[in-house]
């Protein structure tokens, strides 16, 4: 059993979020859990909370553009320490073994999990950044630097890279 989280979650495709508690995962040994403090809103966001697409579940927790401070690690992460500034963008985890991966193309892997309003590899759903805390892969965990503020940092996790990687 997982740790009781909080978050807004979308129970339909009204459009309207409403408080939710929820299991998160527990800290696997490769994982790093944090306390989010800052998620942004993507028009993603907004077309997965009213279905637009057709692929969403309710209760959906949305949000991709996540950043706040560790406040437990895995056994067995090497990159990230308690109290580290981190953030997260459109994926917590992918197979490793496609070709994409091996390149690494992640966000090509056809098992790639998505932040959230997808299955896991547990069969738990993945919830969002409007929550109180995530839990992630410390590889798909993007250290934030100490002089940029979170606040700004979070819509870099999405909007920014979009805007940056075809330059």
């Amino acid at each position: 059993m997982g740790k009781v989280a909080f978050g807004l979650a979308a129970k339909d495709n009204s459009g309207v979020l409403s408080p939710f508690s929820f299991s998160r995962r527990e800290t696997g040994e490769k994982d790093v859990r944090f306390k989010v403090l800052f998620c942004g809103i993507c028009h993603s966001d907004l077309h997965m909370i009213k279905n637009d697409w057709g692929v969403s579940t309710y209760p959906l927790v949305p949000g991709h553009e996540i950043v706040g401070v560790v406040t437990e690690v895995g056994t067995k992460v090497t990159k990230f320490k308690t109290g580290d500034k981190v953030g997260v963008g459109c994926l917590v985890n992918s197979c490793r073994s496609c070709d994409s991966c091996s390149e690494g193309l992640e966000n090509y892997c056809p098992k790639s999990i998505q932040t959230y309003g997808f299955k896991y590899y547990d069969d738990t759903i993945t919830y969002g950044g409007y929550s109180d805390s995530m839990v992630c892969d410390e590889d798909f965990i993007i250290r934030m630097p100490e002089n940029l503020p979170l606040d700004a940092a979070a819509p870099l996790l999405c909007a920014g890279i979009t805007v940056y990687s075809p330059l």
